[in-house]
């Protein structure tokens, strides 16, 4: 008993020593001590096979700690609720008996009445409090069925992959969670998935499922649209028959940075760039300093653009080049959106800065939202200037650029002596929501996420991330642009600090949080999600990034890209699109390299965030635009030349009326064939490329 009792004290004082790996990685993550506490108990109650202890002191956990987080690997901390879910379905049997006798009946009675009032909210509930209960195998069952009828195939995959077992090749710390014990036959599972992929638009998973049931369950029978047989082969006919499945959805515009709050880009038609239908030049007027060190990244709306800079907002006519509205003609800048005139002198910085100033906007709901102000995030005690940033709203709809929102820090919460927050980027509208990366601090930054309501201007709830100590000196002003993706029913966090987190949209509940190495080099920094394989891409570092898993940031695989990595483009056809000096293509799932364009010159390097469009890669460089085809990364025609239009690589954005290119303090909007519509739609084709060398 003695020994036993001394067991359990060096185990609970293990609890309050830090993690020497996780102290080295820069970042400190609030925790639960009490509810790690309980857990490491419960570990030792397995290993003495104390079953009813364990599994009462796991219950006492869920109850008592739901929504805090514990850290369960150096780096990496997970919610309380699904770290003892984890630890709920990977008990020995016994313990899982007894655990299943306590909260049947109440799991039984949830799960009953949220199926008799078809309320998938009341049945999502045992996913949560009961998720190793008997009943969430028929709770995920069901849940996928609504799902899939009311068209949302990736959540309906989402539920149903939760049925699947567990491959026992990989290690407990990295397995996605599963149901421990489905009565639902794997094949029924997997013929399922197959039909979710196909209704997503990603046959490409399709196929990749279908191969691991013809590889898994090869004879097993079952029916599928009223047809009976071999699921491989009646799964088969399905795959064969792709004009049975959705087509392509309509045009999407570039909204936000990213195309899309997914930051995946858009749907628009790949266009054949030629000569400039007109350009514009953005002097330093509004820019934190010289307008050619500013990095913007421009949004369309209509047959409207728009461009940020630190101090203001500009707007034109995509077809012309003409203000965005006519009652902009009586302003001495006749494109200036904000602030209104007359308008004085921005005050600047006076100290230098650390970072590049990036400008990003959000179009959403008919409005244009932009982060407006001092670009500095993290201000030096040596700072002698007032600093002053917001966030503010326009009425595109029906106000014609009228202010009609806007947000200062002093909104957020700030009830301690460690100084006001900033915002750390420009914000992420869903709904009638709005949500944006803080920040404060330097060099020790905390790092948070805030959700405000677009119609009151109130906080709804401010998240603290993270603790991260930089590098910068203390002296200089540091300027950062961290920007949220948006996934499902979450927010993907990925920044400067090498911090990587997901948020509930709803709630602000942390779902996790992963600590990597900080990414270096130029912003924005911006996760790019891939839901339909459950994975996050993130920048690890100057050269390096990760494929995270989506529900418990575990890290599924981890790439070196030597040349540095810059911008995440898009995920299209099993394939991730990353530039950065050069360009490359890797598979979502695995990281192979799939293609790559090397840059062995300074002038060939990748010069702008370039974009992918159907499947067509766009990638500039500092003179030439390269279209290249997505599935190899041939060339498909001669490079455009970017020096001969008057204008450099830059940040792209597509739209149907041209390609838009944002860079080195000119605006320039390149028309399809000298700017004149063909009758016909213009089709890229594959030309042979001048050299192996560069693939």
């Amino acid at each position: 008993m003695i020994v036993e009792r001394a067991t359990l004290l060096i185990c609970l004082g293990l609890l309050v020593l830090p993690d020497p790996a996780a102290a080295q990685l820069g970042v400190t993550v609030e925790t639960s001590t009490a509810a790690r506490r309980k857990l490491r108990l419960v570990d030792e109650y397995l290993r003495r096979e104390a079953w009813a202890e364990a599994v009462s002191f796991l219950r006492q956990t869920l109850e008592q700690h739901a929504g805090e987080l514990v850290e369960v690997a150096a780096g990496r901390y997970l919610d309380t609720t699904a770290q003892v879910n984890r630890m709920l379905v990977n008990m020995p049997p016994q313990a899982l008996t007894i655990y299943r006798e306590a909260v049947d009946p109440q799991a039984r009675r949830w799960f009953e009445s949220g199926r008799t009032n078809n309320d998938p909210l009341a049945v999502s509930r045992l996913l949560k409090n009961a998720y190793a209960s008997r009943w969430t195998d028929e709770a995920l069952w069901w849940l996928g069925q609504a799902a899939w009828q009311a068209n949302r195939p990736r959540h309906a995959a989402g539920y149903w992959r939760q049925l699947l077992p567990t491959d026992p090749d990989v290690n407990p710390i990295q397995r996605s969670l599963r149901f421990p014990d489905s009565r639902h036959a794997e094949a029924d599972v997997r013929a399922r998935l197959v039909l979710c992929h196909c209704l997503d638009g990603r046959l490409d998973l399709a196929r990749a499922e279908w191969v691991r049931l013809k590889r898994r369950n090869p004879d097993a029978r079952g029916s599928l649209a009223g047809r009976k047989g071999r699921l491989v082969e009646l799964v088969a006919r399905w795959l064969e028959q792709p004009g049975l499945w959705p087509a392509p959805p309509a045009a999407t515009p570039h909204t936000t940075f990213g195309g899309s709050p997914e930051r995946n880009g858009t749907t628009i038609a790949a266009l054949d760039p030629a000569a400039p239908l007109w350009q514009a030049r953005l002097d330093d007027s509004l820019s934190a300093g010289r307008s050619v060190h500013t990095d913007r990244f421009p949004v369309a709306w209509g047959d409207r653009l728009f461009v940020a800079d630190s101090f203001g907002i500009r707007g034109w006519k995509l077809a012309s080049g003409q203000p965005a509205w006519a009652a902009n003609n009586t302003r001495t800048d006749r494109h200036v959106l904000f602030p209104s005139p007359p308008y004085g002198v921005p005050v600047r910085a006076a100290r230098q800065r650390a970072g590049r100033v990036c400008t990003s906007l959000c179009v959403a709901g008919g409005r244009l939202y932009a982060r407006i102000g001092s670009a500095v995030t993290a201000q030096s005690a040596q700072e002698p200037r007032p600093l002053f940033h917001e966030l503010v709203g326009l009425d595109l709809e029906q106000g014609e650029g009228r202010l009609v929102l806007q947000l200062d820090t002093t909104k957020l919460p700030g009830d301690d002596s460690r100084g006001t927050w900033s915002f750390d980027g420009a914000p992420l509208v869903i709904g009638e929501k709005l949500y944006v990366t803080t920040r404060r601090g330097h060099p020790q930054a905390e790092l948070g996420v805030s959700c405000f309501d677009t119609a009151s201007g109130q906080v709804d709830w401010h998240r603290r991330l993270a603790v991260a100590v930089t590098r910068t000196d203390e002296t200089l002003n540091v300027v950062t642009h961290n920007l949220l993706a948006h996934v499902d029913d979450h927010l993907v966090y990925s920044g400067d600090s090498g911090v990587v987190a997901s948020l509930e949209i709803a709630s602000g509940t942390i779902d996790w949080v992963t600590a990597f190495d900080p990414p270096g080099g130029p912003g924005p920094f911006c996760g790019l999600p891939a839901p339909a394989s459950e994975l996050i891409l993130v920048r690890t570092g100057p050269e390096s990034l990760a494929a995270v898993d989506l529900h418990d940031g575990h890290t599924v695989w981890k790439r070196q890209l030597p040349g540095g990595v810059e911008h995440l483009l898009a995920l299209r056809e099993g394939l991730a699109i990353v530039s950065g000096h050069s360009l490359w293509a890797l598979n979502i799932s695995t990281g192979q390299l799939a293609w790559h364009r090397l840059a062995g010159e300074t002038h060939q390097h990748g010069h702008g965030r370039g974009l992918v469009a159907g499947t067509v890669v766009y990638w500039p460089t500092r003179e030439q635009l390269m279209l290249l085809d997505l599935r190899s990364g041939r060339p498909l025609r001669q490079p455009v030349q970017l020096d001969f239009r008057g204008c450099t690589g830059g940040n792209l954005l597509l739209s149907p009326r041209g390609l838009v290119v944002c860079g080195g303090g000119r605006l320039t909007v390149l028309g399809q064939f000298a700017g004149h519509r063909p009758d016909s739609s213009f089709r890229l084709s594959l030309i042979s490329p001048t050299s192996r060398s560069s693939r």
